[in-house]
C-alpha cells in the first residue's frame, strides 16, 4: 500500500504478493518496465563472472577509450580542487567552461552564446535526457536513425513518447526514402549519431542537410548526437549539424568530453540549442542533478583551450586497430565487416551462421573469451551483428580475433 499525504493510503496498481497471511508492497513502477537492462553491460557482466573464475577473458563490449585522461587536464582538475572549486556553480554550467564552450566552436566558425545556447551536464546521457523531457510530450513519435545506442530508445520511452527505428544502410548510410516515408505528421524529433555507435559510420553535409530540410519542412527537432565527432580517419572530419542549421530553430547538439579526452568517468557533457529549449533543460537540472560538479569543469575549460596533441595521438592508434580488426574480420569465412569512418566500432555482420546476436554473443564469449555486443539490443534488424570496441590493445585484437576465426568453424 502506498500513502498520500498523512494516513491516506491509495492501491499501487501493480498488485501485491501475500506473505504468511500479510501483504508486501510491489516498490516497483510502472515506468520501470520502459528502463530495461543495458544489454551492453549484461554481457560485460557475464564476462567478470568468467574471469571470477579464471578464464582469459578479451574486453570488445564496452565502448570506452583506454587511454589515461591527458595530464595537463588532470592536473588541471586537481589545481581547481585545491583552489575551492568544490561548491554548487550555476546549473547553466561554471561561466569559465561556458565561455570555452563558445571559444571552441567560434574557432569552427559556429556562432553560438555559451551563456544563453549552451548547457553543461553531468555527462552527455543528462544533456540528451533533460533534451528530451524538454522538447517531447506523452505520445510523440521521434525517429531514430538505426542502428542505434539502445539508451536513447529508454530515454524516449521514459519521457512518454515512441522511438521509431529508420533503417540504414551496413555502414550507415542514409536511406532518403525510408526517412522520408517514416517523417509522419505526428513526428517530434529525429536522432542521429554521427560518427555512428555502433557502425562507425558518417553522415556528411549533404545527409545532414537533408535531415534538416525535412525536420524544417515537417517541423519536427534534430538531436543530433556529437560526442564522437573528433575521432575519424583517413583526413575526414565530422561536420555539425551546427554549420547546417546555424539559428538552431530546429537542432540541439549533444556532446562532451568523454571520448576525445578520455574522460568517462569525469561525467561531463553539454548540449547546444536555441535559448528557450536550454532555459527549459536548465530548469530540469536545477531540480535534479543541481549542476555537474565544478572542479571537473575547471577541468574541461583546460581540455578545450590546453594542448590538442593527445587527440592525434588517439586517432593514429584508433585507425591502425580498426585497420588490423577489419582485416581479421574480413579473413574469417562468413563474416561480412563495412569499414568504419570514426568512433571506435566495427559492426560485422554474421547472418551465415544463423544465430540470433544474443546467442552467438554468448557462445563466442563462453567458447573463446572474446566478449562483444549484441547486434539487437541497437535496433530489431540488426539481430545478426555483433558490435566490436576497438579501444583494445592490438595484442588483443590480435588474439582476441585469432580465436573466434579458431572457433567460428564449429558453427557451421
Amino acid at each position: 500500500m502506498k500513502y498520500c499525504g498523512k494516513g491516506t493510503p491509495v492501491k499501487h496498481t501493480l498488485g501485491r504478493d501475500a506473505i504468511d497471511g500479510g501483504l508486501l508492497m510491489d516498490w516497483t513502477s510502472h515506468k520501470m518496465q520502459q528502463i530495461p537492462p543495458s544489454g551492453t553491460l549484461r554481457m560485460f557482466d557475464l564476462a567478470k563472472r568468467l574471469e571470477a573464475k579464471g578464464q582469459r577473458i578479451y574486453h570488445f563490449e564496452v565502448g570506452q577509450p583506454d587511454f589515461p585522461t591527458p595530464k595537463n587536464i588532470v592536473d588541471a582538475g586537481i589545481k581547481a580542487l585545491r583552489d575551492g572549486y568544490t561548491r554548487y556553480v550555476s546549473a547553466r554550467g561554471a561561466p569559465p567552461l561556458l565561455d570555452a564552450i563558445e571559444e571552441f566552436y567560434g574557432k569552427r566558425g559556429i556562432k553560438i552564446d555559451g551563456r544563453k545556447n549552451v548547457i553543461v551536464t553531468p555527462g552527455a546521457k543528462m544533456a540528451l535526457f533533460q533534451g528530451f523531457l524538454s522538447t517531447l510530450d506523452i505520445g510523440d513519435d521521434v525517429l531514430v536513425l538505426s542502428p542505434a545506442w539502445p539508451t536513447y530508445r529508454v530515454m524516449i520511452r521514459t519521457a512518454g513518447a515512441k522511438p521509431v527505428d529508420v533503417s540504414t544502410s551496413a555502414g550507415y548510410d542514409l536511406d532518403e526514402e525510408a526517412l522520408k516515408c517514416a517523417a509522419a505528421k505526428t513526428v517530434s524529433a529525429i536522432v542521429i549519431n554521427s560518427p555512428n555507435n555502433p557502425t562507425g559510420g558518417l553522415l556528411d553535409s549533404e545527409q545532414l542537410r537533408l535531415i534538416y530540410d525535412l525536420a524544417v519542412d515537417r517541423d519536427f527537432a534534430v538531436f543530433s548526437d556529437e560526442i564522437y565527432e573528433a575521432l575519424v580517419y583517413d583526413g575526414f572530419k565530422q561536420p555539425s549539424m551546427l554549420e547546417i542549421d546555424k539559428s538552431m530553430e530546429q537542432t540541439i547538439v549533444i556532446s562532451g568530453f568523454s571520448k576525445t579526452y578520455s574522460m568517462t568517468g569525469w561525467r561531463l557533457g553539454f548540449a547546444i540549442g536555441n535559448e528557450e529549449t536550454i532555459d527549459n533543460m536548465v530548469r530540469i537540472q536545477q531540480n535534479t542533478t543541481s549542476c555537474a560538479p565544478s572542479f571537473v569543469q575547471i577541468a574541461g575549460v583546460e581540455a578545450l583551450r590546453g594542448d590538442q596533441s593527445s587527440i592525434q595521438r588517439m586517432i593514429d592508434s584508433y585507425q591502425k586497430r580498426r585497420d588490423m580488426i577489419v582485416k581479421l574480420l574480413r579473413e574469417m569465412d562468413g563474416v561480412s565487416c563495412p569499414n568504419p569512418k570514426g568512433a571506435f566500432y566495427v559492426f560485422p555482420d554474421f547472418s551465415e551462421y544463423g544465430l540470433s546476436s544474443m546467442t552467438l554473443a554468448e557462445l563466442i564469449l563462453k567458447k573463446t573469451g572474446v566478449c562483444t555486443a549484441p547486434g539487437k539490443v541497437f535496433g530489431d534488424a540488426w539481430d545478426y551483428n555483433l558490435r566490436f570496441s576497438y579501444a583494445a590493445s592490438m595484442e588483443d585484437i590480435e588474439e582476441g580475433m585469432k580465436r573466434l576465426n579458431d572457433y567460428l568453424p564449429n558453427l557451421l
